[in-house]
């Protein structure tokens, strides 16, 4: 009983936080799970310090949480939101005014742009200036739109969010990987997000970022005879629970010392919360994990769902 786990929640409770994933605990495929609502208004009623930190991303942190407030019915802030690459703010001192080459759909532009590098030119328009780089399909025959990009002034690829035109993007990012090599060494390439594979409407789980990263590893060691070297962000990494913590501290005005990751993706929620000093894993039926097979990375705490996952944390079952 809901109510019931609401009376009872202590103050030493008061002092958790939460970490909630989006995909496969909040929403699938773009519907709302119906026990999230729920779930929602006991933490928000209790006043628990709560983020949401999710592997995806493609449009700002301002526009997720508007997103979300829709989905959940709650007031939802872009402060509260860590999106696969909000932790490629961090990269701003080094690349922010170098010329970057941005992966994604061509809205993530605009977001690259938003943080602040300001010489950031996305993949498509690298093939919109020169239709041969890519010569795949009717656009080839397009004429040229936009002024020509040379791949030695990329500095650094920085792959925001997953896109579903792969040829042309290995194809685009193997040419400025390879532009480093000339220079001596390989272009810094950055990935947002590891997942291998993602929860959708299909009942299968579909291929994320992780493969396209597979892909591209295939085709330029093909190519170059090296190794691909690259630098991922989103969980489990460190870097983005750090700006988690950081984020549940200021929305707490202290320091809270227990977080709770809610997620369903065992190589990334589970991963990720286990490595975080301080913070405890639940993982759920409603996503990735099929919840027979043994997970890889074992979790803390198992719920069916994130409404049995909250309570069972407000009523101090998960400790």
């Amino acid at each position: 009983d809901t109510t019931m786990a609401m009376r009872r929640l202590s103050g030493a409770a008061r002092r958790v936080g939460l970490a909630f994933d989006i995909d496969g605990v909040l929403i699938r495929g773009g519907t709302i799970l119906h026990e999230a609502k729920e779930a929602m208004e006991i933490v928000i009623s209790e006043n628990i310090p709560h983020i949401f930190v999710t592997n995806g991303g493609g449009r700002t942190e301002k526009e997720k949480a508007d997103q979300l407030a829709g989905w959940l019915e709650c007031e939802v802030t872009a402060d509260q939101v860590i999106l696969s690459h909000t932790p490629m703010k961090s990269l701003l001192p080094k690349f922010g005014a170098e010329k970057v080459l941005i992966g994604g759909p061509e809205r993530v532009l605009g977001v690259a742009k938003g943080y602040g590098y300001t010489d950031a030119v996305h993949i498509a328009d690298v093939v919109k200036a020169d239709p041969h780089v890519w010569p795949c399909g009717d656009h080839q025959f397009d004429d040229p739109e936009g002024e020509r990009v040379d791949m030695a002034d990329i500095r650094a690829v920085l792959y925001m969010h997953d896109d579903d035109s792969w040829g042309r993007d290995i194809q685009v990012i193997c040419d400025a990987l390879m532009a480093g090599i000339a220079r001596g060494q390989q272009t810094p390439l950055y990935f947002s997000n590891p997942d291998f594979v993602y929860a959708a409407h299909h009942p299968l789980p579909r291929l994320a970022q992780g493969a396209f990263r597979e892909a591209l590893r295939a085709v330029y060691e093909g190519m170059s005879g090296r190794p691909l070297v690259y630098t991922t962000f989103g969980k489990p990494n460190a870097a983005t629970y750090e700006y988690a913590q950081d984020a549940i501290n200021i929305q707490a005005g202290e320091p809270i010392s227990r977080v709770f990751g809610i997620g369903d993706n065992p190589a990334s929620d589970i991963a990720g919360a286990n490595a975080k000093a301080g913070w405890g894993s639940v993982l759920l039926h409603t996503g990735v994990w099929d919840g027979v097979s043994e997970p890889e990375f074992p979790p803390d705490y198992v719920a069916k769902d994130v409404l049995e996952a909250v309570v069972n944390i407000v009523e101090g079952k998960f400790s």
